[in-house]
């Protein structure tokens, strides 16, 4: 089974929370590498106990809007960032996890 490409998938989703942040990029850069990373590797993880058929689609759609909400809850707890700065910030980091997941072990993530 062919793995994310973490270092690259880091850079992508950094950098599109530099874009959607601006000014507000430093009080977030202590938190961006561990919760994207973490991020990414939680729904590796699902995507692969989905592939082994081990959780359903809905299990895997739950799952992973939990993990969705404990990132946004993560940014929304940092000064400065509001609520659709970090949904944005969310939703762009699972557009990118996914498409990774998609091309690497071809799951499709429920965004």
């Amino acid at each position: 089974m062919a793995a994310l490409d973490f270092p690259q998938l880091l850079k992508d989703c950094i950098s599109l929370a530099k874009q959607e942040v601006g000014k507000n990029w430093s009080k977030l850069k202590p938190f961006a590498e561990h919760e994207f990373t973490q991020f990414a590797e939680s729904a590796q993880f699902l995507a692969e106990l989905r592939l082994k058929n081990i959780i359903d689609d809905e299990e895997l759609k739950v799952r992973l809007r939990f993990q969705q909400m404990a990132l946004n809850n993560v940014l929304l707890a940092i000064k400065g960032i509001g609520l659709k700065t970090a949904e944005n910030v969310v939703n762009g980091v699972l557009g990118i996890v996914a498409k990774a997941i998609k091309s690497t072990i071809n799951i499709v993530l429920p965004v």
